[in-house]
């Protein structure tokens, strides 16, 4: 999972340069960070989610919720840093946080349907 996971991150990273190179607004880069964060944030949550599907239920909630702060307190920090540094980034990272998180979330529901059916490919 991890091979398709980094194919797609890459060919998403290649598209947003590819935009940043023809339009020549360098405002692009922020969604390129935000697809980054939107990426890495779905998945560490599944990550999580699956390493705490196999605690008890007060452990798994206790980490749950600590790594959901965790979560936030990245994507924060990132908004933030974006903010004061480059304010006219906003809008596009906000995006690439959208497309990163959306594109990350269907490839990591295709992978989890293709092990529930067994249809295990050879990569």
């Amino acid at each position: 999972m991890i091979r398709i996971n980094f194919v797609v991150l890459l060919t998403g990273t290649a598209l947003i340069l590819l935009g940043i190179a023809l339009t020549g607004k360098q405002v692009l880069f922020g969604s390129l960070l935000g697809y980054w964060a939107g990426f890495g944030y779905t998945l560490w949550f599944y990550r999580e989610a699956l390493f705490s599907s196999e605690l008890d239920i007060q452990a798994a909630v206790k980490r749950m919720r600590r790594n959901f702060m965790a979560r936030l307190g990245m994507i924060t920090l990132i908004i933030v840093f974006i903010a004061r540094f480059r304010e006219s980034w906003l809008f596009s990272l906000a995006f690439g946080i959208v497309a990163g998180v959306i594109i990350s979330f269907i490839i990591v529901a295709i992978q989890k349907n293709y092990e529930e059916r067994g249809d295990k490919r050879s990569a």
